[in-house]
């Protein structure tokens, strides 16, 4: 009779606190991802970007060319020096060295 109440019980605790844990939130894992391996904008651009669409020559939409995407420290993702009147801008994995007009002089390092 003992043993069946323990059991009883220990069924009805499994029972009652089992399922809490399932719909627990999750752990948050991905937010120990280093941020600064990220370029500029969080590593992704607006849903029309498609990496390698532009090349040298063609003007950066007016969109990436907002203070998000800028690279100020490129020795960080080693990138050379931008020319005088060019910076750099990070959209998704690739780098645009881009000058004051918003045309790109240069892709990647």
């Amino acid at each position: 009779m003992k043993k069946t109440k323990a059991l009883l019980s220990l069924l009805l605790a499994v029972g009652v606190l089992g399922p809490g844990t399932g719909l627990a939130q999750p752990s948050g894992h991905h937010k120990a991802m280093k941020q600064e391996a990220m370029p500029a904008g969080g590593g992704a651009g607006p849903f029309n970007y498609m990496p390698g669409q532009w090349k040298a020559g063609d003007r950066l939409p007016a969109e990436y060319r907002d203070r998000q995407y800028a690279i100020d420290d490129y020795r960080e993702y080693q990138l050379p020096a931008p020319k005088r009147g060019h910076h750099w801008v990070g959209v998704g994995s690739e780098f645009f060295l881009v000058n004051g007009n918003g045309v790109i002089a240069q892709v990647g390092p």
